[in-house]
């Protein structure tokens, strides 16, 4: 109870004045709490921020793997990983705009965060990939080459989310987005 009630004021925090303009008295004051609780439950502030960006990247993670979970052909599943990712990203980017510009300054304040993260979208996308090869919607891969596509999916991502982060420019995405995924839909199609 205390540690939500925490990380919800840093999270607010966070969100308007930025991770290095926030300080642990800051945090302690949001959330009606003394500093000593606050080192009782966290050594920094910099664990509070942590905390905070893995519980977000937790809830993106689950709202695409439910989407993900809906679909029932491998395209389907593909396309709803890709766009669910991609909406969810642009609404905490909206949320995090200053802390996103701080990380882009300094991208080893969630480099491990993001390694964990990274690893579970693999393993999904993976798993969507060998949905469709054993349903024979898509063509028959070695394991090698599905773990390169697998990581090529993701690395395009990661290039759009770039720059939605830095420009905010979600509306604009959408038809380019679907142009991006008929292209890997239709180039891995049986």
């Amino acid at each position: 109870m205390i540690r939500a009630e925490v990380l919800n004021a840093a999270r607010g925090l966070f969100q308007r004045f930025g991770l290095f303009k926030t300080t642990m008295e800051d945090i302690a004051k949001a959330a009606g709490k003394g500093k000593s609780t606050l080192y009782y439950y966290y050594q920094s502030k910099d664990e509070i921020f942590d905390s905070v960006i893995k519980e977000d990247m937790e809830e993106v993670f689950n709202s695409v793997k439910y989407a993900v979970e809906q679909a029932s052909t491998a395209e389907e599943k593909l396309r709803n990983f890709t766009s669910s990712k991609i909406r969810a990203i642009s609404q905490k980017a909206a949320l995090y705009s200053i802390v996103f510009g701080e990380i882009s300054e300094n991208p080893q304040l969630i480099k491990k965060l993001k390694k964990s993260y990274e690893e579970r979208e693999l393993e999904l996308l993976r798993g969507i990939l060998s949905f469709g090869i054993a349903r024979q919607e898509l063509k028959k891969i070695s394991d090698e080459t599905l773990e390169d596509v697998s990581y090529i999916i993701l690395s395009s991502l990661r290039g759009i989310e770039m720059g939605l982060l830095e420009d905010n420019r979600a509306k604009k995405m959408g038809d380019r987005l679907d142009f991006v995924l008929d292209l890997m839909c239709h180039g891995i199609k049986r």
